[in-house]
């Protein structure tokens, strides 16, 4: 961020200050009209600034940032200059740095865009109010340009932050392909019987520029797709994850999407891999059971055909609101993972300790086996191991860790 004001500012010398104002049509008329509105703007300035506080801290991000008389007082006294900016009749570039300074503060402090705007919102009504009331309806329009300007200026620097993390995830999307950076990570799925370990779920990790440490794909996983990245990515991670297990006896599971199976090239890729694997019936292949399946013909043709081979089928996230009971039927399950959501609150919540006694009996109804997945505490680990569970996942009993230790 320490650079970051150097880039808004620039941004706004690179536009300029007259072609900012061209753009909403601002015109000198509308900066001598606000002038003109000043003193009714003073003259409001107390009973708005009391209206304002009420309601921003229905915010609670507000109740934390504006936790004490001292944080409170120079935050008035920012927003009463800001307000009476508003009418000050002078729009040049000193006023567009400030609004620039303004705005990488609100960045700094982590402060959600929609507060921002909703702030606006509030501000835009009541000034609307107080003109319509002292009879200057026919000025409503110049305030709305300057209040527009402003929001779309104070909201640059979130614009320019939004896009700026796009680009660099692109582009560790692109090196991850490039340099075969791809990096399989392991996870034990343990049996509730035995307390040994039954399998290894395989999880995709990928490097992380600033700190040289490794990141889930989870956050960019949908870029991914969007940028037409992610079948590569996945390319890497099934011939890796193959690639180490053939030197293993373990069996092991590989996450799918509706992508994965729905596209032909990486169906053929995968029976590539199953066909030169050594007893491939050690694969289990996880399809979420939130992901957005468009065609389950397409779904059950593929476990038809990895079922020839020996491999399993895993439910993966069952239980979070989407379940198609009609069509998991269909797809004839081996296993069902219950999704964490419900595991990670029950050792204090009856209602999610109910839905997963449901989804145990329903499992054993279509003859499919249980894994619970983020165990997190002993005190679920152990409500857990008391029910009919058959295995159970999670950093309680063991954090991932790279594919390779386990090699």
């Amino acid at each position: 961020m320490s650079n970051f004001s150097d880039k808004q500012r620039y941004s706004f010398q690179t536009i300029g200050t007259e072609q900012i104002k061209a753009h909403y049509l601002f015109t000198e008329k509308d900066a001598k009209i606000l002038h003109c509105l000043q003193p009714i703007a003073h003259k409001a300035l107390p009973s708005m600034i009391d209206a304002f506080y009420n309601f921003i801290f229905n915010f609670e991000h507000a109740k934390v940032f504006l936790n004490s008389e001292e944080i409170i007082r120079k935050h008035r006294k920012g927003i009463e200059q800001w307000y009476m900016n508003l009418f000050s009749g002078h729009y040049d570039t000193g006023y567009f740095e400030g609004l620039s300074t303004i705005s990488e503060t609100h960045v700094k402090i982590g402060l959600p865009s929609h507060y921002v705007n909703a702030a606006f919102s509030f501000v835009r009504q009541f000034l609307e109010n107080v003109l319509i009331h002292a009879g200057h309806t026919d000025n409503l329009t110049s305030l709305h340009k300057i209040i527009d300007i402003n929001l779309d200026l104070l909201s640059l620097t979130y614009k320019q932050e939004s896009q700026q993390r796009l680009i660099n995830n692109v582009a560790i999307l692109k090196d991850t392909i490039k340099y075969d950076n791809v990096t399989p990570y392991v996870q034990p799925i343990y049996s509730n019987k035995t307390r040994e370990i039954s399998h290894y779920e395989c999880l995709m990790r990928i490097p992380h520029r600033e700190n040289h440490t490794v990141c889930s794909i989870v956050h960019m996983l949908q870029l991914a797709k969007q940028v037409h990245l992610y079948h590569d990515l996945m390319k890497q991670m099934i011939q890796k994850s193959f690639n180490a297990f053939t030197q293993l006896p373990h069996a092991f599971t590989l996450n799918l999407s509706y992508e994965d199976i729905a596209n032909i090239d990486s169906r053929n890729f995968l029976e590539e891999m199953l066909t030169a694997l050594p007893n491939p019936s050690r694969v289990t292949f996880e399809i979420l059971e939130t992901d957005m399946i468009a065609d389950y013909d397409i779904v059950s043709d593929f476990i038809k055909d990895v079922k020839t081979f020996g491999c399993q089928i895993a439910i993966d996230d069952f239980g979070t609101g989407y379940s198609n009971m009609e069509n998991l039927l269909k797809l004839k399950p081996d296993y069902i993972k219950i999704d964490g959501s419900l595991i990670r609150d029950i050792d204090h919540s009856e209602k999610s300790l109910k839905l997963v006694k449901n989804i145990i009996n329903i499992s054993r109804d279509i003859n499919a086996k249980t894994i619970a997945e983020h165990v997190h505490s002993k005190a679920v680990y152990d409500i857990l191991h008391t029910l009919d569970i058959n295995y159970l996942q999670g950093f309680y009993l063991c954090k991932p860790f790279p594919l390779s230790e386990l090699t």
